[in-house]
């Protein structure tokens, strides 16, 4: 386990949708389950996940 905490200069700014991975499913979308149980088993040098 681990925790990750990052502190940033300022106020709370959402992430804007550009900011985003073009080829990563959103939340909920289609190919999200297969992505996050691709990301569980892959290992370094692996190709990419096509969605």
């Amino acid at each position: 386990g681990g925790i990750i905490f990052e502190v940033k200069h300022g106020g709370y700014q959402p992430v804007a949708a550009d900011d985003y991975a073009h080829w990563a499913p959103a939340e909920g979308e289609p190919g999200t389950t297969e992505l996050m149980a691709w990301y569980a088993q892959a290992q370094v040098g692996d190709s990419t996940f096509a969605v």
